[in-house]
């Protein structure tokens, strides 16, 4: 393992067709991160950062015949016990293109970055901005505990990869071991960015002596196995590597599983890791359940404009990974698809959430952006606009108006959430904007002292 912290920072897209004027994107700019942890020595693990972008998500400037970008990119990484950081990194990732057109614009570009970092855990924080439209960012925040390793058998975190390959240049940033290891931040694979998925992980406290079988694994959501391949290994060391591939062009699109286990002489599991990923293969259609159905009917009237406001406006209902591996969508069949298939799964209830019907969930949002808009802000993306979609018209409103020495507010009370529940909003500024200042809803924002802000 490199012992070094480096970051790429020029990425060139070569194509054909110059470029005259300025880029604005219409796509959401998205951060796509993952990461993986690997030995380092007797007081500390290494981190490894990966972050990708897609090209066709920022602003651009045209000069000298081409355009030019880049993105702000600041990461922290915060001891949780003593609060100090760790790595307070600031990088400008200049990226100059030259073809708009051509298949790299569609492609995400990778960077990474490599830090030794003592045992503890810690909070990892990125910020990500459009360096040309700092409206444009987007962020992410991962929990993160580096630890010794046992001194039994055992496997690093999972790398997964879109290209591993032979390599003698040591000054490649993505060289590591004798091998060049790509790494595939988006975690989305598929026929039409990366058909191929390559695996790279450490593996430690081998015995020399001993016979081993390493077996890769596809799992689907149900864990039923999708594809599977093993390998008998004999090491020299006491550490190895593994690298292999898996084709997923075949697997149908969906949430999977990339399992990696080191088994004994006896065939006993000593070791696994595993690691979350997506494939997405347009070509495939599978027979729609009935409901599904209903929902692509629904659907086929939009075009990819109303496609996109639409999950915009469901992003409430949407989890990260949903609202990334949406904006990695470029084609129209590709979201009407995964809109039937995201509109299923809410209207049957999933996670804490209860299942709202898609009918019910739009005509919310457009109450919300009739009753709750106010200066340049459309209602659905208002604190109340979105309290209201999710939990509906509350079962009891408190008003209460301006007063000499206090702000107008709102108390907003549910009997049948969570056996009661209330939001308090306040219109700080006196421009009928009223926000969330605090609620009793489990994972909302909270603050006792809400009645300071009325002053």
């Amino acid at each position: 393992m490199k012992k070094c912290i480096w970051m790429i920072v020029l990425i060139v897209c070569a194509g054909s067709t110059l470029m005259a004027q300025d880029y604005k994107p219409s796509g959401s700019f998205a951060l796509n991160m993952d990461y993986a942890r690997f030995r380092y020595d007797d007081r500390a693990g290494y981190l490894e950062i990966y972050y990708a972008f897609y090209p066709q998500h920022l602003t651009y400037v045209a000069s000298a015949g081409s355009l030019h970008g880049g993105v702000r990119l600041h990461s922290i990484l915060t001891n949780n016990a003593s609060k100090a950081k760790w790595i307070d990194q600031r990088i400008m990732l200049p990226l100059v293109i030259s073809d708009t057109a051509g298949a790299a614009f569609r492609h995400p570009f990778t960077t990474q970055a490599g830090h030794a970092v003592p045992f503890g855990e810690y909070t990892l924080k990125v910020v990500a901005v459009d360096s040309l439209d700092l409206s444009r960012r987007d962020s992410a925040s991962f929990k993160i505990d580096i630890k010794a390793l046992p001194a039994s058998a055992s496997i690093s975190d999972l790398e997964l990869s879109s290209r591993v390959q032979p390599s003698t240049t040591k000054d490649d940033p993505f060289y590591k071991n004798s091998l060049e290891v790509v790494p595939n931040a988006t975690l989305v694979f598929g026929v039409a960015t990366h058909p191929v998925l390559f695996n790279y992980a450490e593996l430690y406290g081998l015995n020399p002596d001993g016979a081993y079988t390493v077996k890769s694994q596809i799992v689907d959501a149900e864990g039923k196995t999708m594809k599977e391949s093993s390998k008998s290994r004999k090491f020299a060391a006491t550490t190895g590597i593994d690298a292999g591939m898996m084709n997923v062009t075949s697997i149908m699109p969906g949430r999977y599983t990339y399992r990696l286990l080191l088994m004994d002489e006896s065939s006993a599991e000593v070791a696994r890791a595993e690691k979350t990923f997506f494939v997405y293969n347009p070509h495939l259609k599978p027979a729609p359940p009935t409901e599904m159905g209903v929902q692509l009917s629904q659907l086929a009237i939009l075009n990819l404009a109303e496609l996109d406001a639409e999950f915009r406006k469901a992003k409430y209902l949407a989890n990260k990974d949903e609202i990334k591996f949406y904006s990695q969508l470029d084609a129209e069949i590709g979201k009407r698809e995964f809109l039937a298939k995201f509109w299923e799964a809410v209207e049957i209830g999933r996670g804490d959430r209860p299942p709202i019907k898609r009918s019910e969930y739009l005509r919310r949002v457009e109450h919300a952006t009739k009753t709750y808009s106010s200066m340049n802000r459309e209602g659905w993306v208002t604190d109340r606009g979105r309290v209201y979609i999710l939990y509906g018209e509350p079962d009891h409103l408190e008003r209460v108006p301006n007063e000499t020495n206090s702000k107008p507010y709102q108390v907003w009370h549910y009997y049948n959430v969570e056996r009661g529940v209330e939001f308090v909003f306040i219109d700080r500024l006196g421009n009928g904007d009223f926000q969330l200042f605090h609620s009793t809803k489990r994972g909302e924002l909270q603050d006792e002292n809400w009645e300071v802000y009325l002053r």
